[in-house]
């Protein structure tokens, strides 16, 4: 049993691996909360899961969020004894992928990048629906070719919403029309209809640059809500970065 342990801006993802993902926790970031507070809910997981912490056999973190890196790692390194290996820039000469400018790629784009080079082989890219909408391009050799990056679904709604004063909270939901007849209706279509047109076209043009040979996987919290209409998806994984982690911390531990 393995323990996966992913920080992002918007969610923090606590996943059980044993054969498969038995467990996906996903719950909202808050950067101020202390060891004690994160402590607290991971036992609390793990307690509601009949896990015994002696039986995971090792840990691995990811952190975009720096502020809470060395957080969970006290918290992870006070779980139990086993190995814990963390994913940033200090292992990435152990990993089976060239990162192009390694101080600049986040953990948890290296993370999609690992497990869509060992999942899925081939020239690959990866486009990822979180906090920010990215897309990762990395041939069969796992050379990374380079990445785009795009503010995510929720991040534009919420702009649009925080910087207009009149307008309500809005679900990211498709409309029954594709033409808005209320507020709520206009913002759901321009943002979603929009993003269809942005993923397809930033497809095509990285495709077009790079071969046509490209295949294309999604991942993120948001893929569900767009993928199926994007129709230039060859594979859909919602946990690709915790598959990442979890190759990461193989290689690291039994290369």
């Amino acid at each position: 049993m393995k323990l996966v342990v992913d920080i992002g801006n918007s969610n923090i993802v606590f996943g059980i691996f044993d054969n498969k993902w038995k467990h996906v926790w996903r719950f909202e970031t808050k950067k101020e909360e202390s060891p004690l507070y994160y402590n607290l809910k991971l036992n609390e997981l793990l307690w509601e899961a009949g896990i015994d912490a002696k039986d995971i056999e090792f840990k691995v973190l990811s952190s975009v969020v720096p502020k809470l890196k060395n957080v969970l790692i006290e918290v992870l390194e006070k779980l139990n004894s086993k190995p814990l290996v963390v994913l940033d820039r200090n292992i990435y000469d152990k990993l089976d992928i060239d990162i192009k400018n390694p101080l600049e790629m986040g953990t948890d784009l290296v993370a999609n990048a690992i497990a869509a080079h060992k999942l899925y082989k081939g020239d690959i890219i990866i486009v990822d629906f979180g906090t920010a909408l990215t897309f990762t391009a990395m041939d069969e050799s796992g050379h990374i070719s380079g990445v785009n990056i795009a503010p995510g679904l929720k991040t534009a709604v919420n702009a649009l919403i925080g910087n207009t004063s009149q307008l309500p909270k809005v679900n990211l939901e498709f409309p029954a029309q594709p033409i808005g007849t209320n507020t709520v209706e206009a913002i759901q279509n321009g943002v979603l209809i929009g993003y269809i047109g942005l993923v397809k076209y930033m497809i095509k043009a990285i495709k077009t640059y790079l071969g046509h040979d490209y295949k294309t996987v999604v991942t993120g919290g948001l893929s569900s809500i767009i993928a199926p209409n994007i129709g230039e998806i060859d594979f859909v994984e919602p946990n690709l970065t915790l598959y990442g982690l979890l190759f990461a911390g193989e290689l690291v531990l039994f290369q």
